[in-house]
């Protein structure tokens, strides 16, 4: 009877003590909640600049530290106006109205505003509808899905707006909460001709490359498991040597990256793709000349990357006689919707929002193959039609300038291309860049490094008059013409806060090792130093008389 009441008093102090623990615990969390409570990051923008001092050799430092929008936070200490909050193991002072309890109200905004002219989507990731939004517009909001917030960044991945009554999505990459952010200057640093004033009309150039264009800072991305050399080293190659000739390739020395022929300016495209049976109605004409399969050559780049080869794919976009001829209305055309041939062939027009989603989807398949990179090139209008005795229809749905039209089909390749991990590249031609304008194709220097990771002029030498940069002869002098060209490229690319890579493509045709050696030079004379050698097809015959200028 004794040892029985023992127990039972063992067991009620233990079940006491147990109580005055949890009542501890539950008082010492109640008053942790009530002291500290949380609250999440409430900002216009997609995060929050806050402050940090401290001091480094007896001097006192302030780092700029940006808080993503959404993000969860410890409450230190609330004042009238602002509360010390503890975010990374860090105190900071934050306003009051930057912070809310749930958070829904954190991410969630009533209207949205785009920074250019944007195509509305009818699903999030679907294809582009022909309801826009303009510069500026300002666009309600229906809701945010909670899984469209990056905890990274802040950033909203689709938001579902009305417009006509009708919702729709859009990217977060295209827009801002205020009209404010959405119309913000960032030109000051961005110069250009008003040549093309004289052919339009007064004001046409700062319209067409200034005010209908984004160049809010985009931050250029690195993909983990997906490492771009540090310095490119690359030759071109057809489809069929990629193929066919590997063991070559991949021991070529000096070179750490390969260019692939996907598609060509006849429109064809080298391995099985799928994507014409959706965009053309015979794919055949597309996919005729296939050398591989796509499941075959997966396996090719899978190789080579193995090997240590950087793999890009090469895509001309608005140079295809199959896309141009099955599209007539999305196409250069005369006034009667009849095709017409410039430079030699038929071209889809870089105002089509079909082109652009063909050629992306394209891209798409490219990148699920296992391509590094996606490099996009005939990204323009035709040369020369300015001056046309032709009464030329491009069919310019938008009114959009063709620099705006240029840039949008680059930043929706990247909007679609980034989540797949792979870098988007644009070839443009020299001579918009030495004239500081577009030539008239829609390829502004500024307006396409801005979106893009990697940009690509095209010096080649006997594109170059005699006399360009004050030289004699540029095709005789390859180190005073790149280095000459590459400086111009230089001032530019200075007014783009973010830049990109920058990748010259040098010519290998009708050169010997040592001119070779010479453009390489005059690159990297001037802090430019990666390089892509054109050859055509890059067949080895060709390659042999050249390589010993790789390294």
């Amino acid at each position: 009877m004794v040892i029985k009441m023992k127990k039972s008093i063992f067991y009620k102090k233990i079940i006491c003590i147990f109580s005055i623990t949890v009542a501890f615990l539950f008082l010492l969390f109640t008053a942790t909640v009530v002291l500290h409570p949380t609250r999440y990051i409430k900002c216009s923008a997609n995060t929050l600049t806050v402050y940090k001092t401290y001091l480094e050799d007896g001097e006192a430092v302030v780092d700029k530290v940006q808080i993503p929008k959404g993000t969860k936070v410890k409450v230190y200490e609330k004042k009238d106006k602002t509360s010390i909050i503890v975010y990374n193991k860090n105190k900071f002072t934050v306003n009051n109205k930057n912070l809310t309890k749930h958070f829904e109200d954190a991410i969630q905004t009533d209207y949205v505003y785009c920074r250019r002219l944007v195509n509305l989507r009818e699903s999030k990731g679907g294809k582009l509808s022909k309801a826009i939004v303009k510069k500026g517009e300002k666009i309600k909001v229906l809701s945010i899905d909670q899984n469209d917030w990056d905890e990274k960044t802040g950033k909203i991945r689709w938001y579902k707006i009305s417009k006509n009554n009708k919702s729709y999505y859009v990217s977060g990459e295209y827009v801002e909460t205020s009209k404010k952010l959405a119309l913000k200057n960032y030109t000051n640093n961005i110069s250009y001709s008003t040549y093309w004033d004289d052919y339009y009309k007064d004001g046409y150039a700062k319209d067409a490359y200034i005010s209908q264009v984004d160049y809010k800072p985009q931050k250029k991305q690195s993909y983990k498991g997906n490492v771009m050399p540090d310095t490119v080293k690359a030759i071109h190659v057809s489809m069929n040597n990629f193929v066919n000739n590997q063991s070559y390739i991949e021991n070529l020395k000096g070179i750490n990256t390969v260019i692939v022929e996907a598609k060509n300016d006849e429109g064809s495209i080298f391995y099985d793709s799928n994507v014409c049976d959706e965009y053309l109605s015979d794919p055949d004409l597309a996919v005729g000349n296939t050398v591989v399969s796509k499941k075959e050559l997966k396996k090719i780049i899978k190789k080579y990357r193995k090997k240590g080869i950087y793999c890009v794919s090469r895509i001309v976009a608005f140079k295809d006689p199959v896309f141009a001829k099955d599209n007539p209305k999305e196409s250069l055309t005369d006034k009667h919707d009849n095709l017409v041939v410039y430079n030699n062939q038929y071209w889809p027009s870089a105002y089509s929002r079909k082109a652009w989603m063909y050629n992306v989807a394209i891209a798409k398949e490219c990148a699920d193959l296992g391509f590094n990179e996606i490099q996009f090139d005939y990204v323009r209008f035709p040369d020369g039609t300015a001056t046309s005795e032709i009464n030329l229809d491009f069919h310019n749905t938008y009114k959009e300038s063709k620099v705006a039209a240029v840039q949008g089909f680059l930043q929706y390749a990247k909007e679609e291309l980034s989540p797949k991990g792979v870098y988007v590249a644009a070839d443009i031609f020299a001579w918009p860049i030495v004239a500081c304008d577009d030539q008239d194709i829609g390829q502004f220097l500024p307006a396409i490094a801005n979106v893009v990771d990697v940009v690509s002029p095209m010096p080649y030498l006997d594109h170059f008059a005699k006399g360009s940069f004050g030289i004699v002869d540029p095709v005789q002098a390859p180190y005073d013409t790149l280095a000459a060209f590459t400086k111009i490229s230089n001032v530019q690319l200075k007014g783009i806060k973010h830049a990109p890579k920058y990748r010259t493509w040098i010519q290998g045709y009708d050169m010997t090792s040592r001119e070779l050696k010479q453009q390489i030079k005059g690159l990297k004379d001037n802090k430019q130093p990666d390089y892509m050698v054109w050859l055509v097809s890059g067949d080895e015959s060709d390659i042999n008389k050249i390589k010993n200028g790789f390294h």
